[in-house]
This record gives structure tokens, sequence and C-alpha cells, in this order.
């Protein structure tokens, strides 16, 4: 839209607000008012028409509020009482900038604003004369717009009387700098840089709709905290009316700094409090402000510094931001005890906020149900690893770039075409290049993708403008042609069309390397009337907190397995309005196997969350919990094993399900698993066989002593880590409940030609499983990137008709209206026996690399074990301890994500 369309937008919006519009039928009548002002009796009915989708589809889109958990401890509400003696100006001027100069949902903003009222109560009223200390966890999505809401929670802090302002950003400058001027723009509304330099005209962002009032700011977008800045401003928190802003690195010396200068100014002696009210803000709190040092060695550095800094003021609040809070849940992994002593543990609150409609995260991009798996290209392993292996060393030295690297980018140079003429013309595009976590290798990278681009631009210049069939005939414009065939041939602009404008979108495309050594390599801000459009190359840098504008495609290949790198590193994540058809993502197998685990590890924290709201549970309860699932065993030795040597975790089997997927590639182990089988099946020769649904058999109430003796002989892979044969078999044997006692077994029957004799009169059909090699040849794991041996619905086994109905009941009320049951509900949210599944396996090649393993088991089945735990009564011994050493840290850990080099 033009900037009369947008003008008219604007008026309308604000209408919308300040008058609280909600029936679309009062939103046509405005907008046919306001249309016939003299200044917009220009625009025509087509643009009018944009007008009135645009307003209705953005109010279409909804944003649920969260899910809280709260300490035990009585607290007092307070915001919602003072909120009504209140001017809430910082907040109002905040509303209106979102809605407006960033086209917010207003449905969102309402939302946020309820949202916002119960986090600023969680605070802590800034106004009591008393002393409090507050520490919480607000769990987000990557991507979702962290930024707006803790912008907004700020306000409301500032509003509600908060004097002294902490954000705390990641360990890059770029990053503190790119949140600096966000703060600029959403709370100080003035330019901080020429603020601190007293320089006239310096109004942006909030600063348009209030002027009139602006906290003081420490830092700019040219300097993190310098005591030399401050102490020229001479400023003193007892002589301020307004609100003061520092918005921090998170480096020990820039943190000293600020402890140093408050002490020195604003304290009378040396022991003295200052009495003012603290919020510190932690945007990305589970990097480098958790402490991970041992209870008999001193706190990590910028851990203690943070705890200084809320021990300086008698009244300090704490809220750490994060997408992937598994280290500030988990805290210790050595003990429980230690979780429950750690200074910055939300003790007194877990929010868990829920995204918008219109939000592409982790769900939907990589669950098989998800509705945007179309933007997930598989990266030819083969081809990189020539190219560059992933276990390179910092002195690599790259020479080419692979093939479907070079398909990237002519999709990225497409889409910018498609884009131009969709009128986003002046938006920020961009892509993202992340293989390698060496600076030097990034610059290499960087010099190649460079003279690719310039190779495609020249070409544009020359041929763009010829017919089809002559342009052709160049090599480079035939590429970027079956690049469109292969991705985007079905959007709504044929290939001539692209072809004679891609020279004038693609001419100014740019190559950025953005790591330690430029520092300054992505500049969103100088391009704000034109629009950056520009390729990222770089690691750590581009890994976390940093948003990418624009960004439409990437290339991404690395080898951590880490929960909360991985995940901080998917700056895919977001809201791609008219452009999420275009947005497409190079990935390894491996990576988008691991990105689905973690986004279901994910999102079964935030249900849990969810869940458990109104339970009565407290975060420090929740902690215990969380840490316990045996879901999150890989994420603990991931983050915290670095150098123990072995660890002992206390892992929650009650309601849970566990499997052997990870097979050894063994004859001779296979063979004494099958053995096992049936030598079980000899000890049950006096037990009648029962029939279990339509097709399955095998038996009922079996003694706990018989499964243990199955589980002891039985050859199980340290890969299947939560199927622990020892520690299984411990927890077992030492449960002192009776829920344990007797066992339905089922033989479960698939689909497979071949069958097993579960006696001489009944047999069973093989199920059939598709399987990876790993592990140089010596594992075989079932159903591929699913890591799974059985299906969802095998955990109805064993339940009655009407258990059945009251599990699918149940899941309908709690599940959001998520169709498919996953199998542990059905022994969380009935009562029933445990369940042994016995799974016969014939495998089947999907890929038909591997006929000589088929082969080789041709004859006999393959075995695996799934077994399901129901909920159990007694507290004090339904936790299994695994111990976990270097070896199968190692099995688990193929590579670490290191620094950035």
């Amino acid at each position: 839209m033009n900037d009369l369309c947008n003008q008219l937008y604007n008026l309308l919006i604000s209408t919308i607000v300040d008058e609280d519009i909600q029936d679309e039928k009062d939103i046509d009548e405005n907008i046919e008012q306001f249309r016939m002002l003299p200044k917009f009796k220009s625009i025509s009915e087509e643009d009018i028409v944009k007008i009135r989708n645009r307003i209705k589809s953005e109010r279409s889109i909804k944003l649920n509020l969260g899910s809280l958990l709260e300490s035990e401890e009585k607290y007092e509400k307070w915001f919602l009482k003072a909120k009504s003696e209140l001017d809430m100006q910082y907040w109002e001027r905040y509303k209106k900038y979102l809605l407006q100069d960033q086209h917010f949902a207003v449905t969102v903003v309402n939302t946020m604003d309820v949202m916002l009222d119960t986090l600023t109560d969680l605070l802590g009223n800034p106004n009591l004369e008393g002393h409090f200390q507050r520490r919480g966890l607000i769990i987000g999505d990557v991507q979702s717009g962290k930024t707006s809401n803790y912008t907004g929670l700020i306000c409301k802090a500032a509003d509600s009387g908060y004097k002294v302002i902490v954000l705390l950003t990641g360990t890059i400058e770029k990053l503190r700098k790119q949140t600096q001027l966000r703060m600029d723009e959403g709370f100080v509304g003035m330019d901080s840089a020429a603020m601190i330099k007293k320089k006239p005209n310096n109004i942006i962002g909030v600063g348009k709709y209030d002027p009139s009032i602006h906290p003081m700011v420490l830092t700019s977008t040219m300097n993190d905290f310098k005591k030399t800045i401050a102490n020229n401003l001479g400023f003193n928190l007892k002589t301020i009316n307004q609100p003061v802003i520092f918005v921090m690195k998170k480096n020990v010396s820039s943190l000293n700094n600020l402890n140093e200068w408050l002490r020195t100014l604003n304290q009378k002696e040396s022991t003295d409090i200052i009495d003012t009210s603290l919020l510190v803000v932690d945007d990305e709190s589970d990097n480098a402000s958790v402490n991970t040092n041992p209870e008999d060695k001193d706190p990590t550095s910028i851990n203690c510094q943070i705890r200084n800094l809320l021990g300086l003021f008698k009244r300090a609040s704490y809220v750490g931001f994060t997408a992937t809070p598994f280290a500030n849940i988990f805290i210790d992994p050595d003990t429980n005890d230690e979780m429950l002593k750690e200074d910055l543990f939300p003790k007194d609150y877990i929010y868990s906020l829920d995204a918008p409609s219109n939000y592409i995260g982790a769900r939907n991009i990589f669950s098989d149900a998800g509705k945007h798996t179309e933007m997930l290209v598989k990266i030819n392993g083969k081809d990189i690893e020539k190219c560059l292996p992933s276990n390179h060393k910092g002195d690599y030295v790259v020479t080419y770039i692979p093939d479907d690297l070079k398909q990237a980018i002519n999709s990225f140079l497409i889409a910018n075409v498609i884009r131009d003429l969709r009128g986003d013309i002046n938006k920020h595009r961009s892509m993202l290049i992340n293989i390698s976590r060496f600076t030097n290798v990034q610059e290499q990278l960087g010099n190649i993708v460079n003279d690719y681009l310039k190779e495609m631009q020249s070409a544009a210049r020359v041929y763009g403008k010829m017919t089809v069939n002559e342009a052709l005939l160049d090599k480079n414009i035939s590429s970027l042609h079956e690049t469109y065939n292969q991705t985007y041939s079905n959007i709504e602009f044929e290939w001539d069309i692209i072809q004679r404008n891609l020279y004038k979108s693609i001419v100014p495309v740019v190559v950025a390397v953005v790591n330690q050594k430029h520092k300054n390599g992505l500049n969103y801000e100088e391009y704000e009337s034109d629009g950056l459009r520009a390729i990222a190359v770089g690691g750590l840098s581009l890994s976390r907190g940093l948003t990418l504008e624009g960004l439409v495609i990437s290339y991404f290949y690395r080898n951590s397995k880490m929960y909360d790198t991985l995940m901080q590193m998917g700056r895919w994540f977001g809201y791609r309005k008219n452009y999420e058809d275009l947005c497409r993502i190079w990935m390894s197998d491996e990576s988008i196997e691991w990105y689905e685990h973690i986004s279901m590890a994910t999102d079964e924290l935030r249900r849990e969350v969810k869940r458990y709201e109104n339970s009565g549970l407290t975060p420090k309860d929740f902690g215990l919990r969380v840490r316990s699932d045996i879901n999150s065993l890989i994420v603990t030795a991931r983050n915290k094993m670095r150098t123990a040597s072995s660890m002992v975790v206390s892992i929650a089997l009650s309601g849970e399900v566990i499997e052997t997927p990870n097979i050894f590639n063994s004859v001779n182990k296979n063979d004494n698993n099958l053995n096992t089988i049936n030598n079980f099946k000899k000890d049950m020769k006096q037990e009648k066989i029962v029939k279990y649904g339509k097709k399955n058999y095998g038996y009922k109430d079996v003694k706990k002593e018989n499964i243990i003796n199955l589980i002891k002989k039985f050859e199980i892979s340290l890969l299947n880590n939560a199927f622990d044969v020892e520690s299984v078999t411990e927890f077992l044997q030492q449960y002192e409940g009776n829920e344990l006692d007797k066992w339905d077994v089922v033989f479960l029957s698939g689909e497979s030609g071949k069958t097993y004799k579960i006696d001489h009169s009944i047999e069973t059909h093989l199920v059939e499983r598709s399987f990876s090699v790993e592990k140089d040849g010596k594992i075989l794991r079932m159903s591929g990137k699913k890591n799974r041996l059985g299906s969802a619905g095998d955990g109805r086994y064993g339940l009655s008709d009407l258990q059945i109905e009251e599990v699918k009941k149940l899941h309908s009320m709690e599940s959001d209206g998520k169709k498919s049951i996953s199998q542990k509900y059905y022994f969380q949210s009935v009562n029933r026996k445990p369940l042994l599944l016995i799974y016969m396996i014939s495998l089947k090649d999907a890929t038909g690399e591997n006929s000589e393993i088929i082969e080789k088991f041709n004859n006999t089945p393959l075995v695996g074990l799934g077994m399901g735990i129901p909920k159990l009564k007694n507290s004090s011994t339904k936790f299994a301890k695994y111990t976990i050493n270097k070896i199968q840290q190692e099995l688990l850990n193929d590579y670490d994500i290191g620094e950035e080099e």
C-alpha cells in the first residue's frame, strides 16, 4: 500500500482501539466514513478492499493467555488495584506503537495487555516499604516476539514505579546493540546515542506518540555501560523522578563496572542497601546466567555479578526470558537439593507464553502434522562432506560450495523478485548460511558465496531482458530457471515475469559475514527506507538472539545435538507475513530428526506447565518433575556433563513409556534376545494365552519377577538411554507400592507376511519397520528419524473399552483440539497394570541401500521391547537412578558446538 493508504489504515486502527470497536459491521462503517474525507477521496476502491481485508485478517489472529505456576508462599496481588491510580503512559504509547508502527493485530495487543498485567503483578510492588527479592522465568517460543513482551513488561514496570531497569542481552555486542535499538524505539522514545550526546531532534519509535516522557538511558547503540559517561551525566538515583534503563550484554567487566558504580554513587556505607526498586530482565536467561559450578566452588562469574546486582537493592525482581528453559529448570544436575539453592532459580513463578496463531514455530515445520513441512529441503550429505567435513578444523581450506547451497542462493534471489512483485519492495530480506563455527572458514565461504552472487548478478544484467529461450542458453539463467521449477513453480508469477524483473531485484543483494571480526556485518537500521537484502554467513553470532529480518532462505549444516543450542540456532522461526510460502530451510536428515525430537520435548514441557497450573505444584516441584522426566535425560547430560566422569540422575518412570528402538546389528546378540523371549514363554507355559485387541496375543497378570528376569537377560544398546537395564531392574525391585506386581504382556502383531509362533497353535505376524544404520554399522535404528518401535495406540493394550473411552474423553479436554493421543497418555490418565510390549520385527529397506542387512536377518526376527508404567502412588520410590558415564556421554554426543573461533 502507498503512504496515503497507510495513513488511512493507521487512522482506522487508532479509532478501533480507542473506541474498542469489535463488530465487523462497525468497522465497515468507520471505513466508509473515513474514506469520504477529502484527504482520502483519491484512494481507489481496490485499495479500500485491501485495507478492509488487512484489518479483518489481522483481527483473525489469535493469542491465548499463557499458563502460570506460582510459589506456594502467600503473595499479595497488588497491580490491578494500583493500576486505576496510574496513568500507564509508557504502556499506552507502546500499545499505539505496536498497532500503528509494528502492525500488530488488535486482538493480540489486547491479550498482551491482560497477560502483562499478570506478569507485572508477579514482579512485586516497587512502592512497598519493606524488602523483597523476587525470581521468575517466562518461557516463549524462539523468534516469537519475546522482545515485544519484555518491552511491554518494562513499560508497565516503569508505569508502576520501578526506578532502575537492567536489561541483560546475550554475550555478543551486535545483539546488545540490536536490543538497545529496539528499547530506544519501544520504551525510551529517543535515539540513545544522540540522547547521551545531547543532540536535538532525536525522537524515534514511541516518542512520536508522546515525546513528553522518556526515561534516562545510560547505555546506547554506540556503547555498553561506561562509568565515565554515567559520571558525566551527574546521575544519582535519589535525584531523578523518571526511571533509568541499562541495556547490557552479559560481560563480567561491564556488569562489575555497573555494580561498582552503583555502590560508589548510591550507597552511604558499603553495607547500605539502595532504597529503591530494581527490575532485571534477563533475555536468553539460559545463556551464561545460570551457575553451573558445583557447591564447593564459587558461582560462575556472570551469575555472581547478577546476584551482586540484585543484592544491592532493597526491592529487586529478576525475571528470565527464554525459549529453551532447560538450563534454568535443571540448574545443577548432580543433586536435587542443589537446584533449590540456586539464587536465580525461578522460585516464585514460571509463566509459559503462548504464541499468536500466525507464528511459525518448530511444531509447524518439523512435526509430521505441521502445516509448513514444505519448508524443509534435505541437504546432500555426501556433497557437503566433500566440500566441508562436519568435523573440520579452523585451518580448513574451502575451495568451492556444493550444488545444493547454490540452489539455496538461487532460491533467495528468486524470492527477492517475488517479494518485489508482491509489493514488499522496501522490506528487509535475509538468507542464512550457518555451516561452520570457525571465523576463518566463514571468511572463505563469504568470499566464495560473493563470487557466485556476482556471477548471477552479471548474468541477470546481460540476459534478463532477452527472450526466455535466448536467456536460457546461459548456464546461470538456466540454473535459476531450474531452481524456480523445483522450488517456486506453484507461485502466482510465471518465469518470464521473474526473468524480466530479475536484475533490479537482485542487484542490491550483498553478502555479509557476521562474526567477531565483522561485528557490524548486518546493519538493517541503515537500510530502513529501502530494505537490506543480505546473505548472512556466520556461526555463533547468528545462533542466538540476533534477529535476521525477513529471513527467507536458510542453509544449515551443524553437528550440535544440545537442545538449547539447536533451538536457538533456528533463526527461521517467527512471522513471515506475505512470504511464508517462499521460505525454505536446507538441512540434513539428522538435523531434521533432532529438531523434531527437541520440538516435541519443548512442547511437552510447556504442556506440563499448563497441566499443572492449577494443581498446587510449585516452580520447585515442577523443576524436579521436569528434570526427572525420561525425555530430559539427554538434555541434562548435554548441557551439564562437560567434564564430569559420571553422574547420577533421578528419573521418574511413573506414567512413562520406554523402548529399545536402537537394536544391535549383530546376529549373535539378536539370537540371544530371541532365546530370552523363548525362555520367557517356557516360564509362562502354565499361563493361558489371551487376546489383546483384534490380532494381538500375550499373557495377563504376569509376576514382576518374570519381567525382571527377562529384562536382565536382554542385550540392550546404551543408545536406548532411557531403557538402561540396571537402572530399570533396580527400580522395579525397589518400588514399594503394589502397582507393579502384576503385568500385561503383549506380542505386537504387524503387517509382514512373516510370522512368529507364540505357541504351537497361535502365531503372530511380524511388525515391519524401516531402519537406518548408525554408529559405524553397529546399530540399526528403527523407523529412521522417528526412532520408535511402537505407535501411539500401543498404549491401549491391557485397558478395557470403558477405560479407553475415559482416556479419549480426558484427552479431548486437555489437548486443545489435538487429535492424536500419545502412547504415554494411556498410562498417565487411568489406573491400570504395567505393560510389556514385545516387538518381533521384519526389516523393511526404505532406502534400497541395505540389502545385505535385510538378508542377514531374513530368517529370524529382530526383537525389541517397550515398557509402559502407570502413574505410581509411592512418591519416595517412584524414581529410577541412572548413572551416566563418559562412555555413554560420548555415545550420545557426536560433537559439541564450542565457541566461535
